[in-house]
């Protein structure tokens, strides 16, 4: 027969009460009710945190994109293997595993080595810069449209408008923040595929269009995730009792993850569609301030590694 499950749900005492009063042919039943409600309370209070687990990917990245936004490390000598390697280990990553997105990384552009130390590349740095205007956008919007009748690489195209944090309106028509500098034509004449879409502003669209483009990114529940991340964040790079050099290594660590929570899941929401209690800005106004309070650490942990 299956095993009972346990009801000795130390951590949610009010549910014991329950099972002790039940009849024995109920208990069963209860302790498998109790386990349920006990496993859903477990999910709702870890469940915020359990994407925070980096990739592959991400450790390849991570101190490269770090030192590439920090004014004070951008002089250094990148990140070496075994320093990465140490990231990896904190994330559970096998060697092999690093060592095959270190090497897709410098094959796609997305990091260069040199002297076996790690810097961003081409492709990291044009994401850089798509971010960063992402995060300059200004009144308005960008549409992209494909002409239908020209010869194109449609993924490589459609890729293109992804990183620079466009959304398909339509088959071939996709919706993107109005920025300050316009860094999707130079990206799409680099790949040869000017001709095939006409990028052009428009100040604003009809109200039909706004409806559509908040129920299409979800703003509400983006600007709860936006606030629920916040306070997780901080209170993780600020936990007391750690020592300063696990202050470092959290503030690596929870530089991917805020660039995946903050840029790379960021919607293109024009500012129209925002609104001024938007919490994009408040996070990252309050990264950017642990960060610079972490200066002094973070230039010890990179003058430490190895040779």
């Amino acid at each position: 027969s299956a095993p009972v499950p346990s009801c000795g749900t130390g951590a949610y005492p009010a549910f014991r009460g329950a099972v002790t009063r039940a009849r024995p042919r109920n208990r069963l039943t209860v302790c498998y009710i109790v386990t349920y409600i006990v496993f859903i309370m477990e999910i709702f209070v870890t469940s915020p945190r359990a994407n925070w687990q980096l990739t592959a990917k991400e450790v390849a990245h991570a101190m490269p994109v770090l030192q590439s936004v920090h004014r004070d490390l951008r002089d250094l000598p990148g990140p070496g293997l075994p320093t990465i390697r140490h990231l990896a280990q904190r994330s559970n990553i096998r060697d092999g595993t690093l060592r095959t997105a270190l090497s897709r990384a410098c094959a796609t552009g997305g990091l260069e080595v040199a002297d076996g130390r790690y810097r961003l590349g081409r492709l990291s740095l044009e994401d850089t810069a798509a971010a960063q205007g992402l995060l300059t956008r200004t009144r308005g919007y960008t549409l992209a449209v494909v002409l239908e009748g020209e010869a194109a690489d449609l993924p490589v195209l459609h890729d293109i408008f992804t990183r620079f944090g466009f959304r398909p309106l339509q088959r071939s028509v996709w919706v993107g923040a109005r920025t300050t500098e316009d860094g999707l034509t130079p990206a799409l004449r680099r790949a040869g595929l000017e001709s095939a879409a006409v990028v052009f502003k428009a100040d604003e669209v009809d109200a039909e269009a706004r409806e559509r483009l908040s129920r299409l990114w979800s703003l509400s529940q983006r600007t709860a995730e936006l606030k629920s991340f916040h306070g997780q964040l901080i209170e993780h790079l600020t936990e007391q009792g750690i020592s300063a050099r696990e202050s470092a290594w959290r503030c690596v660590e929870a530089a991917p993850i805020w660039y995946r929570v903050a840029v790379q899941n960021e919607p293109p929401f024009p500012l129209d569609l925002c609104g001024s209690d938007y919490p994009l800005e408040r996070l990252n106004s309050a990264w950017r301030t642990h960060l610079a309070s972490m200066t002094r650490q973070l230039i010890a942990l990179w003058n430490a590694q190895e040779p």
